[in-house]
């Protein structure tokens, strides 16, 4: 006598097949490029004018303690201008190792960052969201923690981030305390530190700590966290005071001038990347005098800035042109690199977004970059975060990191074997090799006939994307923590929140 069907059976097996469990993809070792714009001379004549700005124009660190650091040093340090002669910048960031392994609380989720590895970050910092039903508002930390929830279900997103949307409902001083606490907890996959002030960095140190180990933490990345230079030659106070709590914790800093072409720099691809190329690598040299060895990235964000409005413009050619140079000059300097990409001016995913998402990516993957931010979601000039692009860039990333994996080892005389086989006029669809080597499938693009799309309700790419980020959300898994790491972390949160809040 046969055993009863199980209950369910079918339905259990139609929820797997239309809520599948995300496949996550490892670090990205891309087989495709890096494309070197510059012969050595170039190269050379952007190191030398690098150097000289260094060296003559100089740099301001506007915080006292870097002031004292620096004169220590050996540095000219004229009020608040620091001029670095080109032996000791050279002497100083030789010590900044050329990658280093991130680590994820899982370790299934650690990723490498430098050489020929690349990985994907979220989107960082935007005040606004374009809500599920494509509403325009300000976020809120419910957003922030929908944001890192994608991230923990999206396949290609290596690191949730941070910060994904600036939650507006949270008081300042309490904000990085919920960011750092629902990355840690919504995720299993790297995170960053926050930057928002030095207490903010030490409470994420301890946090991690406190995850980690406190030993792990000291010998390991753990963090890679955002800082901003004020391009021109500009670092201010707070974000010294994070770099220095990171780099004396051996936590790297993506070292990153905001670069408006045209506005902040030269618009010149070479005149701007000499410029932001002397701003990174003195933060960077900066800290090797906190922590000799402490891994650090040579970061930028470029932006073009139109010459009609001064509005800052996304996927433009010369910030591509320049990312391909910054590309050259890191690998010159033998140090990991950060970019930005997939963000757009335009208000909604529509065919400009698409433009510009494309036109950023392609340039920074080509060029080697190393760490790449704002991978997805990004509108409105990096000023706010779609649920629906988010989602669609997050698909696009998938294949981004196919197309760089490169070409796989094949048996030709295999398929010598099926073209004879199949002969003149036939197809290949029932071959061994199509059915075990199917071509990559983006499964939000739509490729049925107009009647089938216009049946299905002729959903355009916005729609679509609503859809499923509502559908990831309603299938989110989170990930376990053990109890008494998570009653650590919550007793340390609701203690500084208190004590904030006071």
């Amino acid at each position: 006598m046969s055993e009863p069907r199980k209950r369910g059976g079918r339905a259990n097996r139609v929820a797997a097949r239309t809520n599948p469990a995300p496949v996550y993809l490892p670090t990205l070792n891309r087989a495709v490029g890096p494309i070197d714009l510059l012969g050595p001379e170039g190269v050379e004549k952007i190191h030398n004018a690098a150097m000289t700005i260094l060296e003559t124009t100089g740099i301001e660190f506007r915080d006292p303690i870097a002031l004292a650091d620096w004169k220590r040093a050996g540095a000219d340090v004229q009020g608040e201008r620091v001029r670095i002669g080109r032996d000791m910048l050279m002497d100083l960031i030789s010590s900044v190792p050329e990658s280093y392994t991130l680590h994820a609380r899982n370790g299934d989720r650690t990723v490498d960052v430098g050489g020929k590895n690349s990985i994907f970050a979220n989107a960082y910092g935007a005040p606004f969201v374009y809500d599920l039903d494509g509403t325009r508002r300000p976020s809120q930390l419910a957003d922030a923690h929908n944001f890192f929830k994608l991230g923990q279900m999206s396949q290609a997103m290596h690191v949730p981030g941070i910060l994904p949307v600036e939650p507006q409902d949270i008081p300042v001083p309490e904000r990085h305390l919920e960011l750092v606490h629902a990355a840690l907890t919504l995720t299993d996959k790297p995170i960053k530190g926050s930057v928002l002030s030095e207490t903010a960095a030490r409470d994420t140190v301890k946090m991690a700590q406190i995850v980690f180990g406190e030993e792990f933490v000291d010998q390991n990345v753990v963090l890679t966290s955002l800082l901003n230079c004020n391009t021109p030659l500009v670092w201010d106070e707070t974000m010294l005071e994070s770099l220095r709590v990171y780099a004396s914790a051996n936590q790297p800093c993506l070292l990153s001038p905001f670069v408006l072409a045209g506005a902040s720099t030269p618009a010149s691809p070479q005149g701007g990347v000499a410029l932001l190329i002397a701003e990174s690598l003195a933060g960077m040299a900066y800290s090797q005098i906190i922590r000799k060895g402490c891994p650090m990235v040579l970061g930028v964000a470029i932006m073009g800035v139109s010459m009609k409005t001064g509005a800052p413009m996304m996927g433009s050619p010369e910030p591509g042109l320049m990312n391909l140079i910054v590309g050259q000059m890191a690998r010159f300097y033998k140090v990991p690199w950060r970019s930005c990409t997939m963000w757009t001016g335009s208000k909604s995913p529509d065919l400009q977004a698409g433009y510009d998402t494309a036109n950023s990516m392609w340039p920074v993957l080509l060029g080697g970059c190393n760490y790449i931010v704002h991978s997805a979601g990004f509108l409105e000039g990096a000023l706010g975060v779609s649920y629906a692009k988010w989602v669609q860039d997050s698909a696009q990333l998938e294949n981004f990191h196919r197309f760089f994996t490169g070409l796989q080892e094949e048996n030709l005389d295999a398929l010598l074997d099926d073209i004879a086989n199949v002969g003149p006029g036939g197809h290949f669809l029932g071959t061994d090799h199509t059915r075990e080597h199917p071509l990559h499938m983006n499964m939000l693009q739509n490729n049925d006939s107009f009647e089938q799309w216009e049946a299905e309700g002729a959903k355009i790419a916005e729609v679509v994307g609503n859809i499923e980020a509502k559908r990831i959300l309603d299938n989110y898994v989170q990930p376990p923590m053990p109890v008494d790491q998570r009653g650590a972390l919550d007793e340390f949160v609701a203690k500084k929140r208190a004590e904030y809040s006071a």
